[in-house]
Parts: structure tokens; C-alpha cells; sequence
């Protein structure tokens, strides 16, 4: 006898026959929960209950209550069995909302972290070069006293010229204009949304840093939380990314690169998101390829650990790194010569 499984219960049959058969309950609900148990690999209970007679099974998932068998069980339908096609569809449609809901992990809270992240760098910028242009027609000098941040806070608290040297403990004299307090009040109110926007982007960054210790501690200790996440977030998680060569990991963010070198013939890419890493930016260009080479294979190790084991590796890996990264600039310590290019014959 051979074991079927359908979606409204456990079947034993011979030959186009069911001998013994074990039902669902008539529940969306318990029907979804089978069906969920069925597409992570279990054995359901009613299924074990019927192996014992069988010697044959339909499903590869259940080979070890039999040898597996291709059967046609399309004769067995579920309305001789009290089952309608409404219960399949309620059940069907819980099973997507729970497959929907378990595709959103830490990882996919982090790609959109990473994007928030880069929305507020770049509204930071604007918002602190428009502020500088402003500000500087009453007060140019105050940009070559203060950081950002202190300049901010200067004119958050005041904004007035005299008030700020007052509390600098300083003496100058500047060529700015004079401003009167209706000109100076909305500065401030844009001082203040860029104040509450750095502060927003420090926070982003403070969760980045925790979470991605917690999803991929091994990438975060070896390349740092943005930049993990900015792979993760590329990849589309940390299990996409573990599975990917060590090549493709290289050129993640180089895709139009990538495609402009295949369809026009363009130098190809050497590294994508990569080098916002301080060993490949800083590097000379001659270097960075194979630096960023290096780098990409010591994050897919890293990955597949965060994603497999857990095993701290991460010191290991940095050692390797290191070590590499001091042969690479032994053997390339000049840029490689380029090819005599021929001679062109001149007209006589």
C-alpha cells in the first residue's frame, strides 16, 4: 500500500483504491496548520499513524516511512469526504498571510534602516549647506569657529552675532551684515529641524549598530554595521547573502557598472558597495581590486557563519585579512606598467 497526502487528509491506497483513510478536521484553520507543517519538510501525526501499514509513499518528504513512489492520486476528491473548495481557499489564504508575515525578519527592518539612513544623510547635507549660505550673510565667520554641530547649536540658542562671541569668549570682527530679529527668527527654525534631523540620523545609526550585532555579528565585526547592512540589504537578506560567491559579493551595488561593461564594452567593475570600506577607498587604485577581491571573500565566510553556525569567527577572519592585505601591498607596491602601444607609421 502506498501512503497519500492531500490537503483535506491521509490516504492509504491500492491501485487507483483508498483501503484506509485518516481526515482533516473541517477547520481552515487546523487545514493551514498542516499545510504549513507539510511545506517545512514535517511528518504530520496522521501520517505517522498510517506509515506503519504502508511500505510505499507519494511524497519524497515522507521517505522514511517508505520507499518513495509516483502515484496518481487524483482520483481521491475532497467532497466524498464532507470538504469543500471554500475550506481549501480560507485555509490557502491563512497559509499567505502567515508565509507573508514570516518573510519579514530583522534583516528586512535593517534594508529599510539603511535606506532611512541614507535619506537623512542626504537631507542633512542640503539642509546644512542652505543654513551655512543663510547664515553666513550675518555671520560668515562663525563656519571656520564651530563644527557642524556647535554651529547648529549656536544659532538654535541665539543665533545673534554678539551673543555667540559673548559666549565664545572671543573678540572679531566680521563682515557680516547686520540682521534683525524677524529675519533671524526662521534661521533658527531651520537650525532647529536640522538639529532634530542629525540627532534622527544618530539614532538610525545606533540601531543599525545593535541589531546587525545581533543578525550578522561576524560581518559587523569584520566590515562594519552600515556597510553590513548595506549588503544585507542588497542581497536581500543574510541567508541570500551567505549563499552568494564571493564575486558576486564583490560587485553587489556595481550592477549598471556591470551591465554597461557587457553590453558596451566598458572596463568592468572592480567592487561595488565594498568600497566604502576604508582598506579599499584608501587604497591605491591599483590595489583595490584585489583588496576588494579579498575583502569579499573573508564577508562570505562571515556570512555563512551568521547564517549557519554562529560561530564567532571573526577574529580569525580580520587575522586573514590582515595578513593579506600585507602581501597585496608587498607585491603591488607601484602601478603596473602599461603596454608599449605601436607605433604609428607617419606619411612621408
Amino acid at each position: 500500500m502506498i501512503l497519500v497526502t492531500k490537503w483535506f487528509g491521509c490516504f492509504l491506497c491500492v491501485e487507483g483504491e483508498v483501503r484506509k483513510a485518516v481526515l482533516f478536521p473541517k477547520d481552515p484553520i487546523a487545514v493551514a496548520d498542516r499545510l504549513e507543517r507539510i511545506k517545512k519538510g514535517e511528518i504530520l501525526e496522521e501520517e505517522r499513524d498510517l506509515g506503519s501499514a504502508s511500505d510505499q509513499v507519494a511524497d519524497r518528504r515522507l521517505s522514511e516511512l517508505g520507499r518513495y513512489s509516483k502515484f496518481d492520486s487524483s482520483f481521491i476528491r475532497p467532497e466524498p469526504y464532507g470538504f469543500t473548495i471554500d475550506v481549501y481557499r480560507e485555509a490557502t489564504i491563512e497559509l499567505a498571510k502567515r508565509m507573508a508575515k514570516s518573510t519579514v525578519g530583522p534583516d528586512v527592518y535593517l534594508g529599510h534602516a539603511v535606506r532611512a539612513h541614507d535619506d537623512l544623510v542626504f537631507a542633512n547635507n542640503m539642509l546644512s549647506e542652505r543654513l551655512h549660505e543663510w547664515y553666513s550673510l550675518h555671520f560668515p565667520e562663525l563656519k571656520e569657529v564651530l563644527p557642524t554641530e556647535a554651529y547648529v547649536e549656536a544659532i538654535v540658542k541665539t543665533g545673534n552675532r554678539d551673543e555667540i562671541l559673548k559666549s565664545l569668549d572671543s573678540k572679531m570682527d566680521s563682515i557680516g551684515a547686520d540682521i534683525d530679529e524677524e529675519d533671524l527668527r526662521p534661521m533658527r527654525i531651520h537650525a532647529t529641524v536640522l538639529k532634530e534631523s542629525i540627532a534622527a540620523k544618530k539614532a538610525v545609526e545606533s540601531y543599525i549598530d545593535s541589531r546587525m550585532k545581533v543578525v550578522a555579528p561576524n560581518t559587523t565585526a569584520l566590515i562594519g554595521p552600515v556597510i553590513g547592512a548595506r549588503l544585507i540589504m542588497q542581497a536581500g537578506s543574510i541567508s541570500r547573502l551567505a549563499s552568494m560567491p564571493s564575486g558576486t559579493i564583490q560587485l553587489l551595488g556595481a550592477e549598471k557598472a556591470m551591465f554597461r561593461h557587457l553590453k558596451k564594452k566598458a572596463k568592468p567593475p572592480k567592487h561595488g558597495i565594498l568600497f566604502q570600506h576604508p582598506l579599499v577607498h584608501s587604497a591605491p587604485a591599483w590595489q583595490r581590486g584585489p583588496i576588494a577581491r579579498t575583502l569579499a571573500s573573508k564577508v562570505s565566510m562571515a556570512a555563512r557563519a551568521d547564517a549557519y553556525t554562529g560561530n564567532d569567527i571573526s577574529a580569525l577572519l580580520k587575522e586573514q585579512l590582515e595578513k593579506r592585505i600585507v602581501e597585496i601591498r608587498e607585491q603591488r607596491p607601484s602601478p603596473p606598467r602599461k603596454p608599449a602601444g605601436r607605433r604609428k607609421k607617419g606619411k612621408r
